[in-house]
């Protein structure tokens, strides 16, 4: 069976909803944040805002990871990569939080932005384009996240566990 890869952005430093988002992960699964893990702006007025236990548990992770900076990150917390790209058991991602800085997308089998806390799965131009929304602070949906398994992307509701929308992989079989 293939490992899922765990796509999310826009947690903000919401310990709660970062522990949430770490269930989700077995044994060989890889994460990919698309921004905005922390909050420089907003987090510190919030109960729940721990950039630092965060920090620390992501960096210990044990499967792959992959973390792009965000506009309410910090380069400090991170590398302070605007974009990173990476393959996942053979189909090709662009990870990055918003749409400026975008390279050339030909290479690329999925584009994953986040920033605007609204959960979208959609196909242009024979691209699959995912932002996972939020699952700190959603607007307009759900709790989101998605999770790429094999064929298979799904936009996912946190709080339920429901597949709200899916994608079977164009030119992909299981």
């Amino acid at each position: 069976m293939p490992h899922q890869l765990i796509i999310t952005a826009d947690i903000h430093g919401h310990l709660p909803t970062w522990r949430l988002i770490k269930a989700q992960l077995k044994p060989g699964d890889g994460l990919a944040v698309a921004g905005d893990l922390f909050d420089t702006v907003y987090g510190k007025s919030h109960p729940d805002y721990d950039p630092d236990t965060i920090r620390h548990e992501f960096k210990a992770l044990a499967g792959p990871t992959w973390y792009v900076c965000g506009n309410c990150d910090h380069p400090d917390f991170f590398s302070g990569e605007l974009t990173a790209s990476f393959s996942w058991e053979g189909t090709t991602l662009l990870l990055a939080h918003g749409h400026r800085h975008l390279p050339d997308l030909t290479d690329y089998d999925i584009v994953v932005q986040g920033h605007t806390h609204v959960s979208r799965l959609d196909t242009l131009m024979g691209k699959v384009f995912l932002n996972p929304g939020s699952p700190a602070r959603p607007r307009g949906g759900h709790q989101g996240f998605a999770r790429l398994t094999g064929t298979r992307l799904e936009l996912v509701d946190l709080a339920s566990g429901k597949v709200v929308d899916h994608l079977d992989l164009p030119g992909r079989t299981a």
